[in-house]
């Protein structure tokens, strides 16, 4: 699955889903993509139906870390604007959650 909402990326993340890998396509919107599983499937429709429960701290600890990564990936791209696809397991502070 792969979505650009951050409240939906905040909150597979605050329920222990990590994702993949990302994408910046050519508008500088960020892509991150989950694996495809029926749990991250019912979470996603939970969210959108506004009916799934995520504790409280954890939601914030989550946009937290979001937030940092996406603006380490926006002034990482800042001075190229290039397509970049990055994955979510390397080693580089940049792009690990």
């Amino acid at each position: 699955m792969k979505t650009k909402d951050f409240g939906l990326i905040t909150t597979l993340t605050a329920k222990g889903h990590r994702y993949l890998d990302y994408q910046v396509d050519e508008l500088g919107r960020i892509f991150f993509r989950f694996q495809d599983s029926p749990e991250i499937r019912a979470i996603e429709d939970g969210f959108f139906r506004n009916t799934v429960s995520v504790p409280v701290q954890d939601f914030i600890n989550a946009q937290m870390m979001m937030k940092t990564l996406v603006f380490d990936i926006r002034r990482k791209n800042a001075n190229g604007n290039e397509f970049t696809t990055r994955s979510g397991r390397t080693t580089d502070r940049y792009h690990t959650v």
